[in-house]
């Protein structure tokens, strides 16, 4: 009972258990002004979304949601070929006239977009390794009793670059040679962008997040655990890792945890 009143009183708070958010409830800064316009003109702003992708990075993506904003909205975009990564592109308003503005003023957060493609760049580039990183992050989590975020929160609310269900990897420099390669030939292969990311002297980072099943945050000592066997484990992509793990509950609006957590502190593979 006492589990079942505390998911009724999350619920009224407006935040809702990991496994049963799949992205409602997300909002911007005043996206209730822009709203009707959203809403008059939803295909108008997901051609303009795909269009920009296409024309200014190379990339075929498709459209996850479209959140009204302050002045614009904000489309959550999805490439899945020929790499992988979620971003966001802002499609903007004349908020006098209610309704859109001329189709130049579509863009994106500065560095947003070109993170979020070296990330699915060096995914694709170290395709062995990742599929190992995802062998490993889910059986820690089945060792301690933890979840991630489903697919359905992920395509709505984030725009973090390449994203799983416990992890995601952003991007820590500006790996110039190996973006440029890609707008060159989007289709670059796995081989030459191994190549290219190896004389790199940056780093990339991969973070880590749980979520835990049970109330409250686990113990530290199960955060300490996890960078243990993340120090031990072979084969794992070269990258700068942290592991986070929060409470069982996220916050509607925001589409990000509730609450406090536990980390390991960066671990150098």
């Amino acid at each position: 009972m006492g589990n079942s009143n505390e998911k009724e009183k999350k619920a009224d708070d407006g935040t809702t258990p990991v496994a049963d958010y799949k992205g409602q409830g997300f909002s911007l800064v005043d996206g209730d002004k822009s709203k009707p316009i959203v809403e008059k003109n939803e295909a108008e702003i997901k051609k303009r979304a795909i269009a920009y992708m296409k024309d200014k990075y190379k990339t075929d993506v498709k459209v996850n949601n479209v959140v009204p904003a302050r002045d614009a909205a904000v489309v959550k975009v999805e490439a899945e070929e020929p790499i992988q990564f979620h971003t966001s592109v802002i499609v903007g308003f004349d908020m006098m006239k209610k309704e859109l503005d001329p189709p130049s003023n579509v863009y994106s957060q500065e560095g947003e977009v070109e993170g979020a493609i070296l990330s699915g760049l060096y995914v694709k580039a170290y395709t062995a390794e990742f599929e190992r990183l995802d062998a490993f992050v889910e059986k820690e989590a089945k060792k301690y009793k933890l979840q991630g975020l489903n697919q359905k929160t992920i395509d709505k609310t984030q725009s973090s670059g390449y994203e799983q269900s416990y992890y995601f990897v952003p991007i820590a420099g500006e790996f110039k040679a190996v973006y440029n390669a890609y707008l060159q030939n989007p289709n670059i292969s796995s081989i030459e962008l191994r190549e290219l990311f190896e004389k790199e002297t940056e780093k990339m980072y991969v973070a880590i997040h749980y979520f835990n099943i049970d109330a409250g945050l686990p113990k530290q000592e199960v955060a300490d655990e996890i960078g243990k066997d993340l120090k031990n484990e072979e084969g794992l992509p070269k990258a700068t890792y942290s592991t986070s793990i929060y409470k069982n509950f996220i916050v509607n609006r925001v589409g990000q945890p509730d609450g406090d957590n536990i980390e390991t502190g960066d671990i150098q593979k």
